[in-house]
């Protein structure tokens, strides 16, 4: 199992789609309350659900991980997490899997944290067009959060500029995997 960390436009997401297509991993999809987006599929990129069915599955210990975000819950399954899984978790999202699935040696975990400076992350979301309210926000709930995180990982892979590609990237997680260079 592969976990991807990293702040916002750091390239998890993308990284995550290259393992996904070119190595066969199979994607975790969460659970959220927050309303579906224009190209977003229901199963595919979240299961969408009410905030009733959300509390109602929380209650009942559904999710082993948990978290809030604009006053959407998001959530996930232990079923999800396999040997062949990669997601994508912040950090308050991996020390609840790590604590979940602390007897799971066969799942074969594999942490990296995805670092790029602050200042390369800006600029990046500035090219990409994205809403600069947003973005600005996004940003600021990262500061902290993230402290003390390459403690907590097996891998730190530094992107400073965005030097490597997220084709690269992806390649050398395959390798670090392979190499067992941890």
């Amino acid at each position: 199992m592969i976990i991807l960390v990293g702040e916002s436009a750091s390239g998890k997401s993308t990284i995550e789609k290259i393992l996904v297509d070119k190595y066969g991993y199979k994607k975790t999809v969460s659970y959220t309350t927050r309303p579906l987006r224009d190209g977003e599929i229901n199963g595919r990129d979240y299961h969408f659900i009410s905030k009733d069915e959300y509390m109602e599955k929380f209650n009942s210990d559904f999710f082993i991980e948990t978290g809030a975000y604009r006053g959407w819950f998001y959530g996930s399954t232990k079923e999800q997490y396999t040997k062949n899984t990669i997601c994508v978790l912040t950090p308050h999202g991996l020390r609840q899997i790590k604590k979940a699935l602390k007897n799971q040696e066969e799942l074969d975990t594999h942490i990296f944290y995805i670092k790029v400076p602050r200042r390369d992350r800006l600029v990046k979301i500035l090219q990409r067009g994205d809403d600069i309210d947003e973005s600005i926000r996004r940003n600021q709930c990262d500061v902290g959060q993230y402290d003390g995180i390459e403690d907590e990982v097996d891998y730190i892979i530094k992107n400073d500029n965005y030097e490597k590609s997220p084709e690269i990237i992806a390649d050398e997680i395959i390798n670090y995997i392979k190499e067992g260079n941890f």
